[in-house]
């Protein structure tokens, strides 16, 4: 649609030229995010942690066992009706890109949301003279449909009402994800406090440590953490011996005193959306 326009109009001049070599980043950017968010496993449960849990009936009573899957379920994760699985962390199943949102991949599908924002906007924004100069010039349209041509004119048009309205809806969907990235949020789960540690902690276990790598569509080291074990300001971490305990066997410990305060978190729920 964008492209279209930025195509067909003249290019005969720096300002034209460089208005177009940013459009092409953007694009490149966001088919990028939307091929990672597509073919990047969202997550699901660990064996390993699932054979944990399922040795010790303590622990074992303290956990969704999910029947669908015959899968114990960690906290934040839900069963998805589409996948037919247990999403680590799932935020919804987009069919836009024909995958479930979860741990591993929110963050593509983010960036993908943003730099279709972004590549909207700044085709519409790069427009505005020449959408000024249609409708406050007389005779312009005219003479504008005559150079075109009819089909190229009504398909230029068209596609800029098309990116008007993408960009007006992307510009509520795209600042809401961002939002609950940064308070540790997901769409399911609504407000999560018991896991809001920090603006800066919080995007971090969407985006990753490496600030440099935040706005690329490339996994580097992945997001911080597992999926499985989360971090709450409510409950501290147990004294851990070197070398005494696993990883899973610490963290789940702290999970037990999480899920004392935990709502709605761990219910039992297929989701399809």
């Amino acid at each position: 649609m964008a492209l279209g326009q930025l195509v067909w109009l003249p290019h005969d001049t720096l300002w034209a030229k460089f208005c177009v070599a940013v459009f092409h980043v953007l694009v490149a950017l966001l088919v990028g995010s939307y091929v990672m968010c597509v073919f990047t496993d969202p997550g699901t449960t660990p064996d390993e942690w699932h054979r944990l849990v399922e040795r010790d009936e303590r622990l074992a009573s303290e956990f969704n066992y999910c029947r669908k899957s015959n899968m114990y379920r960690p906290l934040r994760s839900h069963f998805c009706s589409v996948t037919r699985r247990v999403v680590l962390n799932m935020d919804h199943f987009c069919p836009w890109v024909v995958n479930t949102v979860g741990f591993y991949n929110r963050k593509f599908f983010i960036l993908f949301l943003l730099y279709t924002l972004l590549a909207t906007s700044w085709a519409l924004l790069t427009n505005l003279p020449l959408l000024y100069t249609l409708y406050s010039v007389p005779g312009a349209t005219r003479t504008l449909e005559r150079q075109w041509g009819a089909q190229r004119y009504m398909f230029g048009m068209m596609a800029t009402l098309i990116d008007g309205a993408l960009g007006i809806m992307l510009a509520c969907f795209c600042p809401f994800h961002i939002r609950m990235a940064l308070l540790n949020e997901t769409t399911i789960e609504g407000p999560s406090p018991m896991f809001d540690v920090g603006y800066e902690r919080n995007w971090k276990q969407v985006f990753g440590k490496d600030p440099y790598l935040w706005f690329l569509p490339v996994y580097g080291g992945g997001p911080d953490g597992d999926g499985v074990h989360w971090p709450s300001p409510h409950v501290k971490s147990p004294e851990q011996p070197a070398g005494l305990r696993s990883d899973f066997q610490s963290d789940v410990e702290l999970e037990e005193g999480r899920l004392l305060s935990r709502g709605d978190v761990g219910s039992d729920s297929s989701v399809d959306e």
